[in-house]
């Protein structure tokens, strides 16, 4: 009368080796983000000190600023490599996050016990009473 349970279905698990792969190409991504964000910025300081000698700073004269940035090769070079490293750095970062996700979500009975404890506060501690 009644169909027969289905048993839960099994999570094949992850490689640890892909995993480590996952996580040392985010790191390697963040490092690479880091380095290209300085080179981005010190390629920018040198822009602005080379303009606000010549009185175009986006204080004073916004609009011949903007336009020097947009046709600036360098700039737009380093920035284009800041904005791949920031992709990367998120995707790698969504691939380790979807993965443990998948992982909760088909394995309701693997409890993970908290990295550390919560401390249980006493809700009246701090309160001025007036006695």
């Amino acid at each position: 009368m009644f169909p027969a349970p289905r048993s839960a279905p099994t999570v094949p698990p992850i490689p640890r080796e892909y995993l480590l792969y996952l996580r040392n190409r985010m790191l390697e991504a963040e490092a690479s983000l880091t380095a290209m964000t300085d080179k981005y910025e010190r390629t920018k300081a040198r822009f602005d000190r080379c303009y606000a000698r010549q009185g175009i700073t986006p204080e004073t004269d916004i609009v011949n600023y903007i336009n020097a940035k947009s046709m600036n090769p360098e700039l737009k070079f380093w920035y284009s490599k800041v904005e791949h490293f920031q992709r990367e750095l998120t995707a790698y970062s969504a691939a380790i996050t979807g993965l443990e996700a998948v992982h909760r979500m088909l394995n309701p009975d693997d409890r993970r016990v908290p990295v550390e404890p919560q401390r249980v506060r006493n809700p009246r501690r701090g309160l001025n009473r007036a006695s």
